[in-house]
């Protein structure tokens, strides 16, 4: 009897103590593993964390300086912190374990990678990087860009100081300026529209420029007496070869010959074979 109540005894605390194992082990998965076995390795976790932070602070500046697009400029800090920490979690590795293994194209929705590929592509979709020297440890704004912005602010300066002239004055008082900062303009591309190699913030500064120019100011009227010139000039150049073969067919001696003569070979052929 007393050896079955020593067994029981001893079958008891086995069972309390399989039960607090048991409650341990449930209590370390719901709490630090997060639905896994082990936790994430906590350099790859603060990696990630400063990643969505500084992805979230560009995504914020971006669309904050979408119009007027100065995002290039205005977030060239946030696109290099964004870019520099991605370069860091796809190259870290604690304890022998890649962070990139843990977040990156482990599912079909891979939402790390589809932020980043989306950033990169605002980025490069507005050749940001052209505003930039990449040179030294830190982007620095290019000569050819400090140039661009000094003569686009001289051009909008002297029109907005000069707005309240009539439509003639402020085209003639700016007009030194703006066809100075239109030429510049086109010299940083190759197909004169910017929209190869030139950095979108350049862009719109010039298709806005552009814009206020010909449609607000109604400026670009001075140019037309030039351009009607050289149309109707076109035009009757073009006419020539018309205006020669008409003088031809009934001013020319053909029309004097007799009617003999200027019968086709084509004709006399047909002549011959009807007969």
């Amino acid at each position: 009897m007393g050896v079955y109540k020593a067994s029981w005894i001893i079958f008891t605390i086995l069972i309390n103590l399989s039960n607090h194992v048991l409650k341990a082990d449930v209590s370390l998965l719901s709490f630090s593993g997060e639905g896994y076995v082990f936790p994430y390795p906590k350099e790859c976790s603060d990696i990630l964390d400063t990643f969505a932070q500084y992805a979230s602070d560009f995504t914020l500046c971006s669309i904050q300086n979408a119009r007027p697009i100065r995002l290039c400029e205005k977030c060239v800090h946030h696109y290099v912190n964004f870019h520099d920490k991605y370069q860091e979690l796809m190259t870290t590795e604690s304890n022998g374990t890649k962070c990139r293994s843990i977040f990156i194209s482990q599912d079909r929705l891979d939402a790390i990678l589809e932020y980043h590929d989306n950033i990169l592509s605002v980025w490069n979709k507005g050749h940001c990087a052209a505003c930039f020297e990449w040179t030294g440890e830190h982007p620095v704004v290019s000569n050819q860009t400090q140039k661009f912005n000094k003569m686009f602010n001289e051009t909008m300066q002297c029109i907005v100081t000069n707005y309240n002239l009539n439509s003639t004055d402020i085209c003639n008082t700016c007009m030194q300026s703006y066809l100075s900062l239109d030429e510049f303009y086109k010299t940083l591309s190759s197909d004169a529209i910017g929209v190869d190699v030139v950095c979108m913030d350049i862009v719109d500064s010039m298709n806005a420029t552009r814009s206020i120019w010909s449609k607000t100011l109604n400026c670009c009227k001075l140019r037309w007496t030039p351009e009607i010139i050289f149309l109707c000039c076109s035009g009757i150049i073009s006419s020539l070869p018309i205006l020669f073969y008409l003088a031809v067919r009934y001013c020319g001696p053909i029309r004097d010959l007799p009617n003999v003569l200027r019968q086709s070979r084509f004709k006399q052929a047909l002549l011959r074979r009807s007969k």
